[in-house]
């Protein structure tokens, strides 16, 4: 009997042996192609975890019709997320599967490839860069001022006014035209819009401001409200900060309107409003045919404010940043078709350089029926950025100048834009080419400033000093016993803001933090209980000696 069983038990497993010689290859042949993916920063080359990857199935070879997803996984504490692309037997060289995958991590782009996989059994390995945005902005425009109470007619004293503009994402998608639902925020760039109104005598009499995550591709329309106490010229601006944490430096937009708060209702007066001025494509590059457009209404108003439509001078002129004119132009415009609604215009222009540009459009009514009566002009401008054909990385470097310590967070101004540094002490801006003006500050040290002539590519080194803390040793003479105690004096230097005037040096005040006369007791006090402690010791080793041959 045990015999039998002994040679069952052999059959069984050489049986389970040659079951195993044909399972192995059927596992294998099923197993999908494995990937293993690591993560790091662009700038640093430092490892990054906690990345999520999303992978998606596609209907086509650009992945323009996402199926279902197949996996959402996160890389947790580490920096790698190794995953297995479903297997499909029928897949072949000529006959792929093709997959839309996604990686994201907080503070960085997202990244978007369309993976396309066939066979089986191999392993593959790949290191993905995550990098921020350089040189954010978002253009604003379509600015109106409107009368809330009387449709195309101007401001007026304890009226309130609408004040309405367009900002338009920072961002722009990637590959993918599909955004994962509950990944939108790495798409959207967070934007601060601020509106400012100044007086004839640049007094800012309101300000406000709103933040908004602004979807990339998309514009977000922004309202503010006012009511002016005054009658005079006055000046809006509205402009846009992109503030966030994807972008590794930005600048500025913004625009503008010259504009009349009337004291009442125009009675026997012309007026001219030009509102929603704005220029496409919004992220325009040299040599690109941009189209200005502007709605403009010019009326003159009776004493019943029954009101005529007229013909309107309009001037166009557009500067760049050193206020040179490259475009201008001056025709008179026809009569708005009623006395309600705008007229749109338009006029193209052609930039031969890459440059901010400042478009500007004056308007005024002219007709007979204006003459020797109130007529003021009206006017919109839009600070329009315009790319160079090619654009060059800039790139800063800072340290601390005696340790040559990279300086996190430290700010750097290079001309209209503006960045702070990461870990490595690093941080880039694109830029057009021509001379520009830097400036480099961090908290501690002294600032820096220069000149930099961008021609190419290149990286700016900073050595930034630190703020100077002088260390006196002086002699007290005055110390009580007729001796010098020999303390030490360290004395911090700052300046003390005052309402001095323009030119006259700031005071140095010194903070003094010295220990005085209390040195000497306080040393005097360590060696009695250094000795002390001497004694004691001693007092144990001689007990316990006697003990010991007693």
């Amino acid at each position: 009997m045990n015999l039998k069983n002994i040679q069952l038990k052999k059959k069984n497993l050489i049986f389970g042996l040659v079951a195993m010689l044909f399972v192995i290859p059927f596992v294998l042949a099923v197993t999908g192609i494995i990937q293993i993916d690591s993560f790091f920063d662009s700038s640093t080359g430092q490892p990054l975890n906690g990345v999520e990857i999303l992978l998606f199935s596609c209907g086509d070879t650009s992945c323009n019709n996402i199926g279902s997803q197949i996996f959402n996984l996160n890389s947790g504490a580490t920096n790698q997320i190794t995953f297995e692309y479903p297997y499909n037997p029928s897949s072949t060289e000529g006959n792929q599967d093709y997959f839309a995958h996604y990686f994201f991590k907080e503070d960085y782009l997202p990244k978007e490839y369309v993976e396309h996989v066939w066979g089986f059994g191999a392993t593959l390995e790949y290191d993905y860069n995550f990098n921020k945005a350089q040189s954010c902005h978002s253009p604003i425009d379509s600015f109106s001022i409107t009368n809330s109470n009387y449709v195309n007619e101007p401001v007026v004293v304890s009226v309130e006014a609408i004040l309405e503009a367009d900002a338009h994402s920072a961002f722009t998608n990637l590959l993918l035209d599909f955004i994962p639902s509950g990944f939108e925020d790495y798409y959207s760039a967070e934007t601060e819009i601020t509106v400012e109104i100044l007086d004839e005598n640049d007094n800012v009499v309101n300000t406000e401001s709103k933040t908004y995550e602004i979807l990339a591709d998309t514009s977000q329309n922004v309202v503010f409200t006012w009511t002016p106490s005054q009658e005079g010229n006055y000046s809006a601006r509205v402009k846009t900060d992109v503030i966030d944490s994807q972008c590794q430096s930005s600048f500025e937009q913004f625009s503008e309107k010259q504009f009349l708060v009337w004291e009442e209702r125009p009675q026997n007066q012309c007026y001219t409003i030009i509102n929603d001025l704005e220029a496409t494509p919004e992220f325009a590059k040299q040599g690109d045919l941009v189209t200005v457009r502007f709605n403009k209404i010019s009326n003159f108003a009776d004493d019943n404010f029954s009101k005529t439509p007229i013909q309107t001078r309009a001037t166009y002129e557009i500067t760049d940043s050193q206020n040179n004119v490259v475009f201008s132009d001056n025709l008179l415009l026809n009569a708005n078709a009623n006395d309600t609604d705008y007229q749109e215009i338009t006029f193209t222009w052609t930039p031969n350089f890459g440059e901010n540009f400042n478009v500007k459009v004056t308007g005024i009514g002219e007709d007979s029926l204006c003459d020797g009566k109130t007529n003021p002009l009206d006017a919109a401008i839009l600070g329009f950025f315009v790319e160079s054909a090619e654009t060059y990385d800039v790139l800063f470097v800072v340290s601390d100048s005696e340790t040559d310590v990279n300086l996190n967070e430290a700010n750097v101004v290079f001309e209209s834009q503006n960045g702070k540094t990461n870990s490595a002490g690093k941080v880039t801006f694109t830029s057009n080419p021509g001379s520009f003006n830097w400036i480099v500050s961090s908290t501690g040290y002294e600032s820096k400033t220069g000149t930099a002539d961008i021609t190419g590519d290149v990286t700016i080194n900073v050595a930034l000093d630190r703020i100077l803390i002088v260390e006196d040793d002086d002699d007290d003479d005055s110390s009580s016993g007729g001796g010098s105690s020999g303390s030490r004096t360290r004395q911090i230097n700052f300046p003390v803001l005052s309402a001095s005037p323009s030119g006259i040096p700031a005071q140095i005040s010194t903070i003094d933090l010295s220990e005085g006369d209390e040195k000497p007791e306080s040393n005097a006090l360590v060696w009695f209980l250094i000795i002390a402690e001497l004694i004691v010791v001693l007092g144990i080793v001689l007990f316990l000696v006697r003990k010991r041959f007693s």
